[in-house]
């Protein structure tokens, strides 16, 4: 099965006295998240996990709706949490595909973890809005590439 690393898409700018994690998508993010549910509308998936900061729940958002499945949030897809946490989450939902929305510190840590066991990485960048397509044979990640971007 696969599993779909999605870079939040492009948030709003910080505000003074609150929270970055409650910081939402701006309209052009809203936008990518649009075309992120257009692009990955035929995905086969069990779950959409997010990190539970509120940029990156919007942008899995729209796709949810069209796969009818709930956005499952988690600190461990947060950008303070460790990659470790990440993948021990992403790999109990191997089985049955995931979409997951996270950070750009996490997605590359990684890939990086992924390609320091061996497995072949294709592509290179973690821009907003962009997908890693992450590849798992059902013991193992067997394969990672990037190039599905929504601008």
């Amino acid at each position: 099965m696969d599993v779909y690393l999605i870079r939040h898409a492009h948030a709003g700018s910080r505000g003074p006295g609150s929270h970055d994690k409650w910081r939402p998508l701006s309209e052009k993010g809203h936008d990518q998240a649009m075309s992120l549910a257009e692009l990955l509308a035929d995905v086969d998936v069990g779950v959409v996990l997010s990190s539970t900061a509120t940029r990156c729940v919007q942008t899995v958002e729209p796709l949810a709706k069209h796969l009818g499945l709930e956005v499952i949030e988690s600190d461990a897809l947060w950008e303070e949490a460790t990659v470790h946490e990440a993948i021990e989450l992403v790999s109990e939902h191997t089985t049955t595909g995931a979409v997951v929305s996270s950070h750009g510190n996490i997605i590359p840590e990684f890939l990086e973890v992924l390609a320091q066991q061996g497995v072949p990485i294709t592509g290179r960048g973690c821009e907003k809005a962009s997908v890693w397509v992450v590849s798992h044979d059902g013991t193992r990640f067997t394969g990672a590439r990037y190039g599905m971007s929504s601008r």
